[in-house]
């Protein structure tokens, strides 16, 4: 009976055994063929900001999808700048189809012929160059390829790429985000900037008048106007006489971000012409507003200051850490003396490692300049600390600072997003004019969160202008009628609905963008002014969120 017993459980394992295994085999096989294919299948298409000039100014997130890329559309002049930081080895590079944003979109045969022509293609050679980008990204992610389109400075601000976000929205395309030139250009100038707005020297579109017209714009005199592609500048400068006072201060930037090349030209309304005679303006952003008279770069260092050390300004970025540009990190690397508040060092700890770090001075800029005795009491009441109590605090900074540069060290001023952007440090630029400055220029939360958008911010239908606007300034900034970025600095979100509402209509879209620049917490919600305090419910929004305003979100995917 035991041997009988021993002879059924060596049928068992003889047979039932190993057929188990034959199916577990079998299951093991179908789970990993299944795998292969979920793989071959996980490409994606992105577009990356590299930024607008310098290899250095792009940052860590942009240079690892490049290098994680397998295929990369650029141009040559692209690939040529970043070969001192990307190894372009094992990768297929394709050239050729940058700037192929005209037509997109448009029936060829409703347009008259001259339009149809009057650029370097027709309207149907465009079109079928772009119906090719297109089946070629397609066809790479669908066999699992990871393909990236670099695109310079920041593509949402009048960027000639963004269109291919449009296209191939079926991919869910990834949008990261760059430097933009007027990030470049405003560090070159070492000025801080309040209320901006961001335009372009359109007169009119489809034989429109253009409601957001220069002549408009720049008499508003409590904003920086920044002027992208000026191409005829003796025109744009008269355009700008038209409407300012002679004494107006005006700047021009040439080939921001370009080391060696950049150039910083600053005068009024009435002598720019003359000062720009002979210079080539090609690559040129027109700054007009009376915060240029602040500017640092029209203040040389003694030369008693000058071979020794030297004070940076250096913008961190918003949200996570890899969305600080090389040239930032490189600096907090060499640095031996850094200024910066706990929650912006703690997303630096290997590059500050054993370096000395000094807390406590980070948002100083409240009563610089002014005499105590002239300060109301509504202007104390709205500070933490008393004037003089911020007086000492400045000078305290002001005596660390000189003191280490005069020893030869090099100290950096660390600050989250643009610095010169409603830049709580940028008073430190006026207090060190007579020692070596650089402003080492930050992605703002404004590019981040439009790479959120992975929207055109310049592509409305009845605005191509952006305006910056504060809780200070909203309702004054609101009656230009542009597209407006709200950056909110605080969380009065119904007051803001309320003031928006009288100057726009109840359809007009609406965004907000909370936590624009970290991977994990970023967070996009669309609605409409009339409806959007419903929508949003009783929720309490972050301190770090943006407002959007304006019918370029209608525009978003096919």
């Amino acid at each position: 009976m035991k041997k009988s017993n021993m002879s059924v459980e060596r049928i068992l394992f003889q047979g039932i055994i190993p057929l188990l295994l034959m199916l577990l085999v079998a299951d093991f096989s179908a789970a990993f063929e299944s795998g292969k294919k979920d793989l071959n299948q996980q490409g994606s298409y992105q577009v990356v900001g590299i930024g607008p000039g310098d290899a250095d100014l792009m940052t860590g997130r942009a240079l690892a999808a490049i290098t994680s890329a397998d295929i990369v559309f650029c141009n040559g002049e692209s690939r040529e700048n970043l070969s001192s930081v990307v190894d372009f080895k094992g990768k297929e590079v394709i050239e050729g189809y940058s700037v192929l944003f005209r037509f997109y979109g448009k029936d060829c045969n409703s347009l008259s012929e001259e339009e149809r022509t009057k650029h370097k293609m027709s309207c149907e050679a465009y079109q079928e160059k772009q119906k090719t980008f297109a089946v070629m990204v397609r066809k790479a992610v669908a066999g699992g390829k990871k393909v990236v389109f670099l695109s310079s400075g920041d593509p949402t601000i009048y960027g000639p790429d963004i269109w291919t976000l449009k296209e191939l929205s079926d991919l869910n395309p990834v949008l990261i985000p760059g430097l933009s030139s007027f990030n470049a250009a405003t560090a070159a100038l070492k000025v801080g900037l309040g209320e901006v707005i961001l335009t372009a020297p359109f007169k009119g579109r489809g034989g429109k008048e253009a409601r957001d017209k220069i002549e408009d714009l720049v008499k508003y005199d409590k904003a920086t106007v920044v002027i992208f592609m000026p191409r005829e500048m003796d025109d744009l400068l008269k355009r700008i006489a038209s409407a300012c006072p002679p004494d107006t201060p005006l700047a021009a930037v040439s080939f921001a971000g370009h080391k060696g090349k950049e150039k910083v030209i600053v005068g009024t309304v009435a002598n720019m012409g003359k000062k720009l005679e002979g210079e080539d303006t090609g690559a040129t952003l027109i700054y007009v507003g009376k915060t240029l008279n602040q500017a640092s770069c029209r203040f040389t260092p003694s030369k008693k200051e000058k071979n020794k050390g030297k004070f940076y300004l250096v913008g961190a970025g918003p949200g996570d850490s890899d969305l600080a540009t090389l040239r930032a990190v490189n600096v907090l690397k060499k640095a031996d003396m850094i200024f910066a508040a706990e929650k912006i060092s703690a997303r630096f700890t290997a590059e500050l490692a054993g370096k000395t770090i000094i807390d406590g001075y980070h948002r100083l800029f409240p009563f610089y300049g002014k005499k105590c005795s002239e300060v109301t009491e509504k202007e104390r009441s709205n500070e933490r600390g008393s004037c003089e109590e911020y007086h000492k605090k400045q000078e305290e900074v002001s005596r660390m600072v000189r003191k280490a540069v005069a020893e030869g060290k090099h100290v950096a001023m660390l600050d989250s997003g643009d610095p010169l952007i409603y830049g709580p440090c940028s008073w430190t630029l006026t207090e060190f004019r007579d020692i070596e400055t650089e402003v080492v220029p930050g992605l703002s939360c404004f590019n981040a969160a439009n790479a959120a958008l992975r929207q055109g911010v310049t592509e409305g239908s009845s605005s191509h202008s952006v305006v910056f606007a504060s809780g200070w300034t909203v309702d004054e900034m609101s009656a230009l009628q542009s597209t407006l970025v709200l950056f909110t600095m605080r969380t009065e979100f119904e007051k803001f609905i309320t003031t928006l509402s009288k100057h726009y209509p109840a359809d007009t879209p609406i965004a907000i963008v909370s936590s624009a620049g970290y991977a994990e917490k970023e967070k996009v919600v669309r609605s409409k002014l009339g409806t959007v305090l419903n929508d949003t419910g009783k929720d309490e929004l972050p301190f770090e969120y943006l407002l959007y305003v304006g019918d370029f979100l209608n525009g978003n995917f096919k």
